[in-house]
């Protein structure tokens, strides 16, 4: 099983104290240490974001991550960002750039991983998976890959009341009256953009249960990556919008993304 370490620091952006919890993998140093080797350990590193109404113990609780963090060697951090939908609130904080400057430096500062773009993957699941697809392609540069669970890849269906969030919520997070800035907020305007600009464009990922309410989310996302030639890999199973779908998904990304566990 990978090691357990519950963060709590100091966020200057968000001016409050933040829980993270990393897993680090723990089979190689043991193998190495019984065998009498002493090699500098520099791990891959895959950011898992949470979903709505979840924080940084969720996927602990609901999932095998552990096992599978130790089984690929990978570092998973698992920040908090609450209801936040991973944006640079209206009316609240800024847990978007929390997340991709301020964790992202603690991090690389602290442990023993790499810095290098092959060696960064981030997924998540429903909220999670939007935020994951945000986060990946605002940084292309810093990002192998991108692996979504049912996200709700759609924005501006959390103010149009086609997902469980309350208006008051929306209205913190886009405004009052809610309106979302396409180029930041909107998936599908990121991803063509990014197309048109000629940057590389991490490896993309996509599964959902075909029992899931956001199944045509991901569908709309395939259809769209096909439509403006980006390669997305799109599976699909018997499943709804829970744990049991998410613990046996995350072992197909891990699978997919193909990590190498020990960076070179």
């Amino acid at each position: 099983m990978a090691a357990y370490v519950h963060c709590n620091f100091h966020s200057m952006i968000l001016r409050m104290s933040v829980d993270v919890s990393i897993l680090i993998p723990e089979g190689e140093r043991v193998r190495q240490l019984q065998a009498g080797e002493h090699t500098p350990v520099k791990y891959q590193t895959l950011y898992l974001l949470h979903g709505f109404t979840g924080d940084h113990l969720s996927y602990l609780r609901t999932s095998k991550i552990e096992k599978y963090a130790d089984e690929h060697q990978v570092l998973v951090v698992m920040p908090s960002v609450y209801n936040s939908a991973y944006t640079d609130m209206k009316y609240g904080m800024d847990y978007f750039t929390y997340l991709s400057k301020e964790l992202m430096d603690f991090v690389e500062r602290t442990f023993p991983v790499s810095t290098k773009r092959e060696d960064r993957f981030v997924a998540g699941m429903s909220m999670g998976g939007y935020g994951a697809y945000k986060f990946g392609l605002s940084f292309p540069e810093k990002f192998a890959a991108i692996g979504g669970v049912a996200g709700s890849y759609h924005a501006e269906y959390r103010y149009q009341g086609k997902v469980n969030t309350v208006s008051t919520l929306c209205e913190a997070l886009y405004g009052d009256p809610p309106a979302i800035t396409p180029e930041v907020h909107d998936i599908f305007t990121m991803l063509e953009n990014l197309k048109k600009s000629g940057r590389e464009i991490p490896r993309l990922y996509t599964c959902c249960g075909t029992e899931d309410r956001r199944y045509q989310d991901s569908v709309d996302l395939k259809e769209f990556a096909d439509r403006i030639g980006v390669p997305l890999t799109f599976e699909h199973g018997h499943g709804r919008h829970d744990d049991v779908f998410f613990d046996e998904y995350i072992q197909r990304i891990l699978n997919w993304m193909k990590l190498k566990g020990q960076a070179d």
